[in-house]
């Protein structure tokens, strides 16, 4: 897969290729086309231009021609390949016999000039003579393609320039719309990296000035809509169940697998173990209340006791419910013992005013065990030195009991 996008074509290098492959395309056909139609006219031009000289030179080697002087026919031809597009003259007189020429001197470029003829003018021009309507003779003139071959060197380098000026209006055009995709693309691409990334379901594509992009935008809104939407219910799925496991459902206080998390994190740091300590709680007859009253009531005690517990101690202090009528508290940031009493007295004070319930008043008490974790040497001396102690302090007429050494 990693190999696959390293090995694929970035936008730009596509576009390149296309618009590139087009104008190939479109510059070869343009090319052709522009070159055909030129040199065919060209062509048609010359020889419609040898059919005039020819005519010309007939006219004017007529009189010479009639008597037969070589001198002055030698002199009017050399005169038209001199300053015409002729390559050679020949005039023969009515018998056939050649009796003046005229041919126009190499050039440099004779050789592919040569060529050149032989591809558009191979063939002469022959105009017969005549004098008072008799057969005198003839011109044969071969024409000259040197026109034809400085347009078509014209317009080469006219195709040059065009081709390097198409090959600029190209770059800029494929970078600027490059440049213009991109910019619509990259809050797309941001966007999406942090819905990937972060989770963040609630962000939304902008809008975008490229129609199909807008679409495209328009589309993966509606999916995030419903991402988010089923995000959000199996959030608030997790969360009703992360509470339900690890609270108790009569009281609503954190349960003891909450607990045991909880006390352990703390124990394990080292620093927070020094300022922690653990409540033991245990009701003193709740046997008697339930047998007395009922299964209902005693429930109504224990969501009271759960409530006069929360009510009393600090907001980062922890307490829950352990199972039964047992509960548990562990204490932050305690410095000094005579916090501990101070805590304990508050906390069974709570006792004091009884419940009601099917209007009857109902009486509770609690007994409480105190251990500081900075003297245990693990969670299970902790836990047992809190338990010892909430035991010890039923026997005791206030009913709470620091553990000691």
């Amino acid at each position: 897969m990693i190999n696959t996008l390293f090995n694929s074509n970035s936008l730009q290098t596509i576009f390149r290729k296309s618009q590139f492959t087009i104008f190939a395309i479109t510059f070869l056909i343009c090319t052709i086309t522009f070159s055909s139609v030129s040199v065919l006219t060209v062509e048609s031009y010359a020889k419609q231009n040898l059919q005039l000289i020819s005519r010309t030179v007939a006219e004017r080697v007529q009189p010479a021609l009639v008597f037969k002087d070589r001198i002055t026919l030698t002199e009017i031809l050399n005169e038209y390949t001199v300053q015409h597009e002729v390559k050679m003259i020949q005039v023969y007189d009515n018998s056939g016999q050649l009796i003046a020429e005229s041919v126009k001197d190499l050039e440099y470029y004779s050789t592919l000039q040569n060529l050149f003829d032989k591809i558009f003018l191979n063939h002469p021009v022959n105009l017969t003579v005549e004098h008072n309507g008799l057969n005198v003779g003839k011109v044969v003139l071969y024409g000259s393609s040197k026109k034809i071959l400085v347009f078509i060197f014209k317009i080469f380098i006219g195709l040059l320039l065009g081709m390097l000026f198409m090959l600029l209006a190209l770059w800029w055009s494929v970078n600027s719309t490059y440049h213009h995709i991109m910019k619509s693309i990259s809050p797309i691409i941001s966007i999406a990296q942090l819905v990937s990334n972060q989770k963040a379901y609630n962000l939304r594509f902008p809008e975008n000035d490229i129609k199909e992009f807008h679409n495209l935008n328009n589309v993966f809104n509606e999916l995030l809509e419903e991402i988010q939407s089923w995000h959000n219910h199996l959030q608030n799925e997790n969360n009703i169940l992360s509470y339900q496991v690890q609270h108790d459902d009569l009281t609503k206080l954190p349960n003891r697998n909450y607990f045991n998390q909880v006390l352990f994190n703390k124990f394990d740091n080292p620093i927070s173990r020094e300022k922690i300590a653990l409540i033991f709680i245990d009701n003193n007859n709740f046997k008697g209340i339930n047998d007395k009253y009922g299964h209902l009531a005693g429930d109504e005690v224990l969501k009271e006791t759960a409530n006069r517990l929360k009510s009393s101690i600090r907001q980062n202090d922890f307490v829950a419910r352990l199972s039964g009528d047992e509960f548990a508290i562990i204490l932050d940031s305690v410095h000094q013992t005579d916090y501990l009493i101070t805590i304990a007295e508050n906390l069974i004070k709570t006792c004091d005013k009884p419940i009601t319930y099917n209007d009857q008043e109902i009486y509770f008490s609690f007994s409480l065990g105190i251990a500081l974790a900075r003297n245990a040497h693990s969670i299970e001396d902790v836990i047992s030195q809190a338990d010892q102690a909430m035991y010890k302090a039923k026997d005791l007429k206030n009913h709470w009991y620091i553990y000691h050494h």
